[in-house]
C-alpha cells in the first residue's frame, strides 16, 4: 500500500478499505502466472496498492520523488483513463499575473504537462493584449508531449515577464482554430468522437464577450469538440461565474486555484472529467500500454559489466468503474474508481524471442504506434549513469541507420528506412530483404556495411509491432544438434562431466528456472544449470515450456526449460570439453609460439551461449584482492554479444583470417593485452552458419618486439633498405583503422587518421579506406558553464541562515502541523523538497569554496573521462564492499552530473578498410605521389592486420589533415533567448519527427449521450488556516 505523506481525505480511507481484496486477486494471478511483475491499482483518491508489497528502505526515505509520488500523474493511470489528446494550455501573461498569480500558474501548467505522454499532442500559448507561442518553432502547431518537449515548454513558461492587459476572446480564437486544423488533418471534422481535445485556460480573470468565438468554434449542432477547463488563480479574483459558464458550457471543469498547495488536486480534476464518457459506457475495459519507462525500485549491483543502473519497464492497464453511477438520486454521476495495472520488463520481450535463434549480429528490436523504440540494441536510455530524458522518445529513424547510393546527412531518412518504420508503426506483418545497414558496434568506433532482412509483425492487442534483423548472408541459417541428453543416456556419461574447468553461461539467457523464484535461489546462473543438469536423467523429468495449455495452478517445484537451447548447449560443452575441461599438454611448437608472444589466455565462445576458457601456463595469482577477482568469463561473458564474437564472424567474410584487437587506451598503460578470435562455419552442402568463436590474449610489448625484430632483420639483408624507427614509420593498424603496433607505443590504440592524417587522406583517396558516416541522435553533451545551470545563487550568511530556518521549520514543527486538512500536509511536502534541494545547493558551494574537503561531485570520476562509454555501466570496480552511504553518494552524484548536461546529437566518421583490394591482388601496396609522402601497405596475411611503413626522410609532410572517430557535435546548446532559440533548441532541430506517420490508439470514448445529465462542472479548493503556519510563513518570508 503507497499512500500520499499528505493523505487524510475519507475517500482515501474507504479505497483502501474497499480495496484490500485486491490482495488476494493480485496474488492468484501471480500463482497462475509467477513471471508477473508488479501487480497494482491506483484509486482516483490517489492511493496506490500494489503486489508484492515493499518495505521502503532508509535510502527509499530519502528520495524526493517517492516523497511526492502520486498514482494519479503517472503514465499508466493518465493514458488508461483518458486515451490520446489534443490539448492547448492558454497561458495568462497579463501584469495582473505577477508576482504569487505567475508562480502559483506556472505550477499548474507544469502539473498539466505533467500529465501527458508520448499519445498526446500540445502547445502551450501566452496570452496577453495578444496571443504567442511560448516556442516559436513550434507555432501552428501541436507536437508530441515527450519528456524533451515539456522541459523546453516548462523553461519557457519559468521565462515568462508578465505585462499588459487580458485578451481571452482572442487566445481562444487562435486555440480553436489550431485544434479544427488538427480534427480535419485526423479526419474527424463530422464525428469528434475519435478526437479527445481540451484547452486549459490559466488566468485570473475570465472576461469579454466569449459567446461569439465559443459559438464559431464549438458549437456544431449538439457537438461539442472541444472541452473547456478553466484554472483561475489567486484570491482576489473577479468574474468567478464567466469562469464556471465557460467551462460547464463546454464540457469541462472550472477549479479555482488560491495557493500553491491546491494545484496538484485542481489539475487532477481534468482527468476524471475527460474519463467520464469511458465510465458511462462502463462495458468495455480498454487496455493501455505506455511507452519504455525506468523501474525506481529496481536495485542491481551485481555487476555493472553486465546490468544496468535501470531496468526498462512498460505497463499494461485497464481503467476501474464505480457502477453505481447515480450515487446521489437526483443527478448523474460517473465516477473512474481508478486504473489496475501491471508491469512488463522489456527484458521478458526480449528473452522470449529466443535471441541465441535469432544469432550473432542479429538483433530484435520493438516498435510503438508512434514510431518509438521500446526495444533496440542501439537504444542507449543511460549514460555514465545519468537517464537521458528522451530515452523512451527515441525513433526508430534515429537507431537505424540505412545505407544509400546518396550522401545522407543529418536527419534525412533513406527509403527504405521510411518504408520499414511505416509498416511498422501501422501494425502491419511483413519484410525487406537485402536492405543495406551501416551497422555500428564497439562503443561506436566502428563500422560495417552489410545487407539485412527485417521480418516484422505486430504483437496483438497491443500498440507494438516486434522486427528481427539478420545478416541476409549468413543469418538465415543455424545448426541444429541431434538429442544429446537421450545419446549421453545411454552411454551413462553423467551430464554435469562436461562442465568442469572455468566456464560461464550467457547470464541473460534462460537455459532452466523454477517458475516461483522463492525457495529456489542459485548463487550463479552456472548453479542454476547444474542443478538442472543433474535432474535431466530422471524419470519423472520432463521439458515444459513457460506456458503450458490447460495449466491453471503451478506446484511450488514447476519448472520451463528451453529444450533446443538446452541440447545445443550439451553439444558444445561436449566437443569444447577435452580442450578446456582439464589442463591441456601443448606440442612444443605450441609453446615456443606461447612463449614468444607471452600468451597467456586461450577462449571459446559458442552459438548456444557457453564461454569457456584456460590459462595456457600457470593461473594468476589473486594474492592482491583475494578469491573475488574477476576473470576472464566474469567480463566476458554474453559469447554473440561480445565484441571480438561480432568481429571474428564479420572477419569470416574475407577468407579465413584471425580478428585481433586492442584497447583504444593501450597507450596510456604500461602492459596491454592483443586479444586474437577466429571464427568457425560449419558447412554443409554448400550453406554455412556461425558455430563458435576461438580465440588467445598476448602480450602487446612482446608483439612489438617482434615486429621490431622482423622488420630489422629484412633491413639487414637490403643494403639500400630504410629502416622502422629510423627513415621510416612503422604501424601495424587493423581494418578499422586502430594501431596495433607503433614505434611510438604512446599512440598503441589510437585512430590512425590522428597520427597521421596527411597519409589517411592520401589513403582514402586511393581507395584504400572507405569513410562511413553515422549520427548519434541520442548523445548528451557538456553544458559550457555547468556551475551556474544549476541555479545556485552566491552563497552568503543570510541565505544559509535562511536554509536553516527552512529546514529547522520543516523537521521540528512538522509533529505540531498535525491537523486534518490534505491541503496543508501538500504544503509541507512541496516545502520540505524546496528546503532539501535548497540545502543541498548550499552544502555543494560550501564544498566547492572549501579546498580542504571535496564534494560529492569532485569525489566522483569526471564522466567525460569516457566519453564513448554510453551503457551505463561503470569502470571496472574491484571494490565490492562499498556500503549504503558509498551507493547514496554516487545517486546523489549522478543527480548533480545530470545538471550539467544536455541533449544534443553527434555525428562520428568511422573507416573501413577495402579488404577486398589486397586479397584479391587489385593493390600492389607503394603509394608514390607528388603531393604526399611515400607509404607503403601490405596485408599481414590470415588476419584483419596491415603494415604500414612511411619515408619520413624524403619529403616534407604538405597536409596536416586530421582525421578523428571521435564524435562531433552537430547540435547547439539551448539557449531561450527569441533569437537564438529556434537554432538552438533540439526539439526544433527534431521538428521533421513531429510530422511522420503515427498511428492513433484505438479503444478511446470522448462522447457519451448520459454525460449532458452532469451537472458537477466546477468548485473551489476549502482551506482551513492554520495560526502556527502562518506565523512560520510570515516569519520565513522576513528572510527571504
Amino acid at each position: 500500500m503507497f499512500l500520499l505523506t499528505f493523505m487524510t481525505e475519507q475517500s482515501a480511507a474507504f479505497a483502501v478499505q474497499w480495496s484490500e481484496s485486491l490482495t488476494k486477486v493480485f496474488k492468484e494471478n501471480y500463482e497462475r502466472d509467477p513471471a508477473l511483475s508488479w501487480q497494482y491499482f491506483g484509486s482516483s483518491s490517489g492511493i496506490m496498492r500494489h503486489y508484492p508489497a515493499k518495505k521502503w528502505d532508509d535510502k527509499d526515505k530519502k528520495d524526493k520523488r517517492l516523497l511526492l509520488f502520486d498514482c494519479r500523474v503517472r503514465t499508466w493511470f493518465i493514458e488508461a483513463a483518458t486515451c490520446t489528446k489534443d490539448v492547448i494550455i492558454l497561458m495568462d501573461n497579463s501584469g495582473s499575473m505577477d508576482g504569487m498569480g505567475h508562480h502559483i500558474g506556472s505550477l499548474t501548467a507544469f502539473n498539466i504537462l505533467d500529465t501527458f505522454s508520448n499519445n498526446d499532442y500540445v502547445n502551450v500559448l501566452n496570452y496577453s493584449s495578444k496571443t504567442n507561442y511560448t516556442i516559436p518553432c513550434f507555432q501552428d502547431m501541436l507536437v508530441q508531449a515527450t519528456k524533451e518537449n515539456i522541459n523546453v515548454f516548462k523553461d519557457a513558461i519559468s521565462a515568462l515577464e508578465p505585462e499588459g492587459k487580458t485578451v481571452l476572446a482572442q487566445a481562444l480564437d487562435v486555440a480553436f482554430d489550431l485544434l479544427a486544423k488538427y480534427r480535419h488533418k485526423r479526419g474527424c471534422e463530422q464525428d469528434s468522437s475519435s478526437c479527445n481535445q481540451a484547452i486549459m485556460v490559466i488566468t485570473d480573470d475570465v472576461n469579454g464577450n466569449l459567446s461569439e468565438v465559443i459559438h464559431k468554434y464549438n458549437r456544431f449542432g449538439s457537438n461539442i469538440p472541444v472541452r473547456i477547463f478553466t484554472y483561475l488563480i489567486g484570491k482576489e479574483v473577479s468574474n468567478v461565474a464567466e469562469g464556471k459558464r465557460l467551462s460547464c458550457a463546454n464540457r469541462g471543469y472550472f477549479t479555482h486555484v488560491q495557493s500553491l498547495e491546491q494545484v496538484t488536486e485542481a489539475v487532477l480534476q481534468y482527468i476524471t472529467v475527460i474519463a467520464r464518457p469511458l465510465v458511462l459506457q462502463g462495458d468495455e475495459h480498454p487496455v493501455s500500454w505506455t511507452h519504455a519507462y525506468a523501474d525506481l525500485t529496481y536495485d542491481d549491483k551485481n555487476d555493472n559489466l553486465i546490468n544496468t543502473p535501470y531496468r526498462l519497464l512498460t505497463s499494461a492497464a485497464i481503467p476501474c468503474y464505480d457502477t453505481k453511477t447515480n450515487k446521489m438520486n437526483d443527478t448523474r454521476t460517473a465516477y473512474l474508481l481508478g486504473v489496475v495495472g501491471t508491469d512488463v520488463p522489456l527484458d521478458e520481450f526480449e528473452r522470449l524471442t529466443v535471441p541465441y535463434k535469432i544469432g550473432v549480429n542479429g538483433y530484435v528490436f520493438i516498435v510503438s504506434n508512434n514510431g518509438y523504440v521500446l526495444m533496440h540494441p542501439d537504444l542507449r536510455p543511460v549514460y555514465q549513469g545519468i537517464l537521458k530524458d528522451n530515452y523512451n522518445s527515441i525513433d526508430l529513424t534515429q537507431v537505424e541507420q540505412h545505407d544509400s547510393n546518396e550522401t545522407i546527412g543529418p536527419r534525412q531518412v533513406v527509403e527504405t528506412l521510411a518504408k520499414l518504420r511505416q509498416d511498422m508503426v501501422d501494425g502491419k506483418e511483413s519484410s525487406l530483404r537485402k536492405v543495406r545497414l551501416k551497422y555500428h558496434y564497439d562503443d561506436m568506433k566502428r563500422v560495417y556495411e552489410s545487407a539485412y532482412d527485417y521480418y516484422y509483425t505486430p504483437l496483438e492487442n497491443t500498440p507494438f509491432t516486434i522486427g528481427i534483423g539478420i545478416p541476409h548472408v549468413y543469418g538465415n541459417y543455424t545448426l541444429e544438434v541431434e538429442n544429446e541428453i537421450l545419446r549421453n543416456k545411454h552411454t551413462g556419461i553423467n551430464l554435469t562431466s562436461f562442465f568442469t574447468g572455468k566456464w560461464k553461461i550467457h547470464p541473460k539467457w534462460v537455459y532452466c528456472k523454477y517458475h516461483y523464484l522463492e525457495g529456489h535461489e542459485f548463487p550463479t546462473p552456472e548453479k542454476e544449470l547444474l542443478h538442472f543438469l543433474g535432474r535431466m536423467y530422471d524419470r519423472d523429468f520432463k521439458f515444459q515450456s513457460q506456458y503450458e495449455e490447460n495449466v491453471t495452478v503451478l506446484q511450488e517445484d514447476s519448472y520451463y526449460c528451453d529444450e533446443q537451447l538446452i541440447q545445443r548447449l550439451i553439444f558444445d560443452a561436449k566437443i569444447t570439453h577435452e580442450s578446456f575441461g582439464e589442463k591441456r599438454n601443448f606440442s612444443q611448437r605450441e609453446n615456443t609460439l606461447f612463449e614468444k608472444y607471452n600468451a597467456s589466455l586461450r577462449f571459446v565462445a559458442t552459438m548456444s551461449g557457453l564461454t569457456r576458457w584456460g590459462y595456457i601456463f600457470e593461473e594468476p595469482k589473486n594474492d592482491t584482492r583475494g578469491s573475488s577477482a574477476k576473470e576472464f568469463g566474469d567480463f566476458h561473458p554474453r559469447a554473440i554479444n561480445e565484441k571480438w564474437y561480432k568481429s571474428a564472424v564479420l572477419q569470416h567474410q574475407y577468407d579465413e583470417s584471425l580478428v585481433y584487437s586492442v584497447p583504444f587506451d593501450a597507450g596510456t598503460k604500461e602492459e596491454s593485452l592483443v586479444t586474437g578470435s577466429f571464427a568457425i562455419f560449419p558447412s554443409e552442402k554448400g550453406l554455412e552458419a556461425p558455430g563458435s568463436v576461438v580465440g588467445f590474449q598476448f602480450s602487446q610489448s612482446k608483439l612489438y618486439a617482434e615486429v621490431k625484430k622482423i622488420s630489422s632483420k629484412l633491413s639487414n639483408q637490403c643494403s639500400h633498405c630504410q629502416r622502422c624507427n629510423d627513415t621510416l614509420d612503422c604501424y601495424i593498424i587493423d581494418a578499422s583503422g586502430y594501431i596495433i603496433v607503433s614505434d611510438d607505443r604512446n599512440y598503441t590504440g589510437k585512430f590512425f587518421g590522428e597520427v597521421e592524417g596527411d597519409i589517411m587522406e592520401s589513403m582514402l583517396e586511393e581507395g584504400i579506406f572507405k569513410e562511413v558516416t553515422v549520427f548519434d541522435y541520442q548523445a548528451l553533451c557538456k553544458k559550457d558553464n555547468p556551475d551556474t545551470s544549476r541555479g545556485v545563487g552566491l552563497l552568503t550568511p543570510l541565505t544559509v541562515l535562511q536554509a536553516v530556518f527552512e529546514w529547522l521549520t520543516m523537521e521540528l514543527l512538522y509533529p505540531l502541523l498535525t491537523f486534518k486538512s490534505s491541503d496543508f500536509y501538500y504544503v509541507i511536502a512541496y516545502a520540505q523538497e524546496v528546503a532539501i534541494n535548497v540545502t543541498a545547493d548550499i552544502i555543494e558551494n560550501v564544498s566547492e569554496t572549501n579546498t580542504d574537503v571535496p564534494s560529492a561531485t569532485d569525489a566522483a570520476e569526471d564522466p567525460t573521462e569516457d566519453s564513448n562509454n554510453e551503457d551505463g555501466g561503470d569502470d571496472n570496480d574491484d571494490d565490492d564492499d562499498d556500503d549504503d552511504d558509498d551507493d547514496d553518494d554516487d545517486d546523489e552524484a549522478f543527480e548533480n552530473a545530470a545538471d550539467d548536461y544536455y541533449a544534443c546529437e553527434k555525428q562520428l566518421d568511422l573507416f573501413v578498410l577495402r579488404q577486398e583490394i589486397f586479397i584479391k591482388g587489385q593493390f600492389q601496396g607503394e603509394i608514390n605521389r607528388p603531393y604526399v609522402r611515400n607509404y607503403y601497405i601490405k596485408r599481414v596475411p590470415n588476419s584483419n592486420l596491415y603494415f604500414v611503413a612511411i619515408d619520413n626522410g624524403g619529403k616534407s609532410r604538405m597536409s596536416y589533415a586530421y582525421y578523428t572517430t571521435a564524435a562531433q557535435q552537430i547540435t547547439k546548446e539551448p539557449v531561450f533567448d527569441i533569437n537564438l532559440i529556434n537554432t538552438t533548441l533540439l526539439p526544433c532541430q527534431k521538428l521533421y519527427l513531429n510530422n511522420m506517420p503515427r498511428r492513433r490508439l484505438t479503444g478511446c470514448y470522448n462522447e457519451h449521450p448520459l454525460e449532458r445529465e452532469i451537472v458537477d462542472c466546477g468548485r473551489g479548493v476549502m482551506v482551513k488556516v492554520n495560526l502556527l503556519l502562518l506565523i512560520i510563513i510570515t516569519i520565513n518570508q522576513l528572510f527571504m
